[in-house]
C-alpha cells in the first residue's frame, strides 16, 4: 500500500520544526550546525533559483520551475522575472555571508510567503508544504539573530549609547573589494542576453574577487585593530 501524500505533506513542517525545536533546545555546537545548515540550504536554493531565471534555464537550480517564456511574454512580465531573479541571486548571497545572513533571513521571509500563497492559489501540488518547510528553518535563524533584532520592535531607552557602539568593519580595501564583487556578480547575472560564456566569466570574475576580499579579511583578524565608531 502506497503511503499517503499527506503523511509526506505533513512531514515536510514537522521534521523542520523538530530540527528548529531539537537544536534549539540543546544549543551550543548543535544550534551552531543548525544555523550554518540552514543558512547554507536557504542560501543555496536562493542563488540556484534566481541564477536559474537569469540564464534562460540554463544553469540549473535546486528549486523552481522552468521559465515559461511564452507565459511571461503573453503577460509582459520578462522584466519582472528578470527582477525576481535579482532578488534571489542577492538573498542567496546574503544568506551565504556571516555578516548580512541576518538581512538575508529577513528579506526571504516575505519571498516564502508570496511563493506560498502564489502555489497554493495555482493549486500546485506539494509546493506550498515544502516551502512552508522552508519559512520554518528561516525563522529559526530569525530566532538565533532575536538580541539584534528585537532593537525593531524595543527601541533602546538611550539611542546616543546605541550610536556610540563600535563597527565591526574591515580595512578600507577590504570592504571595496567586497563590495566590488558583490556588484560584478549581480551585474554579470544580467549578461546572459548577450552572451552565456560572458555571464559565466563575469560572475566566476565577481566571485574571485569576494574570496580575495573574504582572505584579506581573515588576514586582516589576525592582527587586532581598533573598532571604527559611529558619529555622534
Amino acid at each position: 500500500m502506497a503511503p499517503s501524500p499527506a503523511l509526506g505533506y505533513a512531514l515536510v513542517i514537522l521534521l523542520p520544526l523538530l530540527a528548529t525545536a531539537g537544536a534549539f533546545w540543546r544549543g551550543g555546537w548543535w544550534w551552531r550546525a543548525y544555523v550554518w545548515g540552514a543558512r547554507l540550504l536557504l542560501g543555496a536554493l536562493m542563488l540556484g533559483g534566481g541564477l536559474y531565471k537569469l540564464s534562460d534555464n540554463h544553469l540549473r537550480g535546486l528549486m523552481g520551475p522552468p521559465v515559461d517564456h511564452v507565459f511571461l511574454a503573453e503577460h509582459s512580465l520578462e522584466i519582472f522575472a528578470q527582477f525576481i531573479g535579482v532578488a534571489q541571486l542577492i538573498t542567496g548571497l546574503l544568506l551565504l555571508t556571516h555578516r548580512f545572513a541576518l538581512l538575508g533571513a529577513v528579506v526571504l521571509v516575505p519571498m516564502w510567503l508570496n511563493i506560498i500563497f502564489l502555489t497554493w492559489s495555482q493549486h500546485w501540488v506539494g509546493t506550498p508544504f515544502l516551502v512552508s518547510g522552508l519559512l520554518v528553518l528561516n525563522l529559526g535563524l530569525l530566532l538565533h539573530d532575536y538580541q539584534r533584532l528585537k532593537l525593531l520592535f524595543y527601541p533602546p531607552a538611550q539611542p546616543a549609547a546605541l550610536q556610540a557602539l563600535p563597527l565591526q568593519t574591515g580595512p578600507a580595501l577590504t570592504e571595496a573589494l567586497w563590495w566590488l564583487g558583490v556588484g560584478v556578480v549581480v551585474a554579470g547575472s544580467l549578461l546572459y542576453p548577450v552572451s552565456f560564456l560572458l555571464m559565466k566569466a563575469t560572475m566566476l570574475s565577481g566571485l574571485l574577487l569576494l574570496a580575495g576580499a573574504g582572505w584579506r579579511l581573515r588576514k586582516a583578524r589576525a592582527v587586532p585593530m581598533p573598532a571604527r565608531q559611529l558619529p555622534a
